[in-house]
């Protein structure tokens, strides 16, 4: 995959953390994941389709750190893994793909993305869209996290004016 369609996540992802939870993260060397669990307890799931771009993204957290970032974000404990992790993930997961895609329009492709599904419970599995699906790890003060990105083969370069 090419790392003009990864920065924009690890872009977004960074200053959404500095902004909303006041912590910084460091991400690790993307791969390409195997399977379909999910890389945490809870994981928010969001397609990306247009006639553009047929894709989808993922962030998962373990518990330890989606507690310790919804209390830095909340600026009270959060003690427990409940429907404020939930909410907050999801949340998360919004932010990060409106994100992206803004960055990714500025750089010429367009598509939409959808309402998020939450993922979590006893065996859940991440449908992505066909094709590669990248990992790119993630690590806070809080604990590691994880953003998966699929994009499909219909991405094409938008149409821009003068182009």
């Amino acid at each position: 995959m090419n790392v003009q369609f990864i920065n924009p996540f690890i872009e977004t992802i960074s200053n959404i953390l500095a902004t909303m939870a006041s912590m910084t993260c460091e991400h690790g060397k993307p791969y390409l994941k195997e399977g379909e669990d999910p890389l945490g307890v809870v994981t928010g799931l969001i397609p990306m389709e247009g006639d553009a771009v047929n894709g989808s993204l993922a962030i998962s957290f373990n518990e330890d750190t989606i507690l310790k970032i919804s209390s830095s974000m909340l600026g009270e404990e959060v003690a427990e893994f409940d429907d404020t992790c939930k909410d907050l993930t999801g949340e998360l997961t919004n932010m990060l793909s409106g994100g992206a895609r803004k960055l990714l329009w500025e750089g010429g492709y367009s598509f939409e993305m959808a309402t998020p599904r939450m993922l979590t419970g006893d065996a859940p599995v991440i449908h992505h869209v066909e094709g590669p699906v990248v990992v790119i790890p993630f690590d806070t003060k809080a604990g590691e996290f994880f953003i998966e990105v699929v994009i499909g083969s219909r991405l094409k370069r938008a149409e821009v004016a003068g182009a």
